[in-house]
């Protein structure tokens, strides 16, 4: 390889390095303090670089948001990763894929704490701004693998035998979509997950029942309507 093709790849290289580095740098404080108070000299301070050269890469706190977001469910995908893509997750039926994955989201609770606050306060932040759907079109692009999964799992239980809604007796679920199953499941997950990690125990009251049996007993009802 010529040694000004050599030197033009290492730069690119470089440059990759230094975005992916300021992403990490932005997660990590607007998981922490939230949108609103985190400036881009911040940032730029906490990625150890100017902030004009910041901007060079970023033109707006919305756009490095939203790379912060995208940033964030792929490190959620890897998770997940680890249970689906095996041979084992082929094998099971569809409802012991989904038990297979509300168990990775019950671990996540515990280990991926970041990320629900991160959320939290992105959507709060995107819908304060106003960014349009069109500039989250990448981020929608990352989340949909997640739903793809769940939706599959739901899919192969229904086809399998092993997911009946209470041998049909619950209509509710048994009329209800794929997609429609899966936010409801997702979101009442999430928003569990995103209040213990942002409140956790903040009163007395909360300290009454620790934050991961409460999500196993979530996870336990919503297993047990499958059935």
């Amino acid at each position: 390889m010529p040694a000004a093709e050599k030197r033009k790849l290492e730069q690119e290289q470089m440059k990759i390095n230094r975005i992916n580095h300021i992403i990490e740098c932005a997660f990590g404080l607007f998981a922490e303090n939230g949108f609103e108070t985190i400036t881009m000299n911040q940032i730029a301070s906490e990625s150890e670089i100017g902030v004009a050269s910041l901007y060079r890469y970023f033109s707006t706190k919305e756009d490095l948001a939203i790379e912060a977001a995208i940033y964030s469910w792929k490190l959620e995908e890897s998770l997940f990763t680890k249970v689906f893509g095996t041979s084992e997750y082929e094998a099971l039926n569809g409802y012991k894929q989904m038990e297979a994955l509300l168990e990775v989201f019950e671990e996540a609770l515990v280990s991926q704490g970041a990320f629900f606050r991160f959320v939290y306060y992105f959507d709060s932040f995107i819908k304060k701004v106003k960014v349009s759907p069109d500039r989250l079109s990448r981020y929608e692009d990352v989340i949909s693998g997640s739903k793809n999964i769940v939706i599959s799992a739901l899919e192969k239980g229904i086809k399998d035998g092993s997911i009946t809604f209470s041998n049909g007796q619950n209509q509710a679920l048994a009329k209800a979509t794929l997609s429609e199953l899966y936010f409801s499941i997702t979101h009442s997950l999430f928003s569990l997950a995103q209040k213990l990690s942002l409140s956790g125990e903040m009163l007395n009251m909360d300290k009454q029942v620790h934050s991961e049996k409460q999500m196993q007993l979530l996870i336990q009802m919503m297993l047990s309507s499958l059935r």
